[in-house]
């Protein structure tokens, strides 16, 4: 027990050392110091069994049920390509991620591409982002020219296409329930 002691404190003292880490090091620091391999073996094993079981961190949680979603999102009766559709259910603090095509069509993910949802009343945001083409600005040597004041961008700033309530959660009037089980397309209709 008082070889294991010493042993113990020795480990903590190298480990307290700034030089990086390794077994070859410890060997040779260890062996300086007249222990046995069959003692650095013993210790090793020790070591290995309590890691073993007291582990290094949480069991992993196992997932909630995901059903599949998906849906098509129309503004101004036209599909809306390129939109991100997110339904976040806070009772099950949860959220699913989407992106239209050009038809307007999504599917949702989870934790795996195209898995669906949680089950339970989301809120259902919808943003599509469109960024302008950035500002010409006159050459340097340009007797024009005038750079930019601190802190002030010469980029155009990203403007949302839709109505700018469909982006948060408060002001949002989309909703929708998923089902356990096979859950019908949603067709996402935005109105000024």
């Amino acid at each position: 027990m008082k070889l294991i002691k010493k042993m113990v404190l020795t480990l903590f003292t190298l480990s307290m050392d700034r030089r990086p880490f390794c077994l070859r090091k410890m060997a040779v620091f260890l062996n300086e110091r007249g222990y046995t391999v069959k003692n650095i073996g013993a210790v090793a094993l020790l070591l290995c069994l309590c890691f073993q079981t007291v582990g290094c961190g949480k069991a992993k949680a196992s997932r909630e049920p995901i059903f599949k979603v998906s849906g098509k999102v129309i503004y101004k009766g036209q599909p809306v390509e390129d939109a991100d559709v997110i339904f976040n259910c806070a009772d099950k603090n949860r959220s699913a991620f989407g992106r239209t095509n050009e038809k307007g069509e999504f599917k949702l993910t989870t934790f795996v591409s195209n898995d669906g949802a949680v089950p339970g009343k989301h809120v259902v945001l919808v943003t599509k982002i469109q960024t302008s083409a950035a500002v010409a600005v006159a050459d340097i040597s340009d007797a024009s020219y005038e750079p930019p004041k601190l802190h002030e961008s010469t980029d155009p700033k990203p403007k949302n296409s839709i109505p700018s309530k469909y982006s948060d959660a408060k002001k949002s009037d989309l909703f929708a329930v998923v089902t356990e089980g096979e859950n019908p397309e949603m067709v996402l209709e935005l109105k000024d």
